[in-house]
């Protein structure tokens, strides 16, 4: 699944201001076409784009893809998965079932979140997330164990 950074409570996605942009529309044409943004919102989009190019950078100021680059944010910030790998080891990777067990094991002890996050070498939120997949949480904002 595939998702957007929003812009606010627009409902206008990051990704549609550069395309708007790549076609050739001026800062003034996007806002009076997109009456929900304001000017700064176009430049915290373009800053957007502007750290994710500076993290990909290498000690020669140079960018090489060879795969699928991921990236998150952490507290508004944006981070590499090179930098999430750092503090959370298996960030991003397939759950196996021995995971999932282990999960609803620590989970329904009682364990909290921030212990289980630390065992599985995920972010908090990934347990998060994990525990309403395997619906040991209803719903997504439902409060775990903290």
């Amino acid at each position: 699944m595939q998702t957007d950074i929003m812009i606010r409570d627009t409902g206008i996605a990051v990704t549609q201001i550069f395309t708007i942009i790549s076609q050739g529309y001026s800062y003034s044409q996007i806002l009076d076409a997109n009456q929900k943004l304001i000017m700064s919102d176009i430049m915290a989009a373009a800053d957007l784009a502007r750290q994710i190019i500076e993290a990909l950078k290498d000690d020669q100021d140079r960018i090489e893809i060879h795969q699928e680059i991921r990236f998150a944010f952490s507290r508004g910030q944006f981070v590499t998965m090179g930098a999430l790998r750092d503090k959370y080891p298996r960030a991003f990777l397939p759950w196996s079932h021995r995971e999932d067990e282990r999960l609803a094991e620590m989970y329904q002890r009682g364990a909290r979140i921030s212990d289980i996050a630390q065992r599985h070498q995920r972010q908090p939120g990934a347990i998060h997330a994990r525990l309403v997949r395997l619906n040991l949480l209803k719903e997504p904002d439902q409060q775990a164990h903290d």
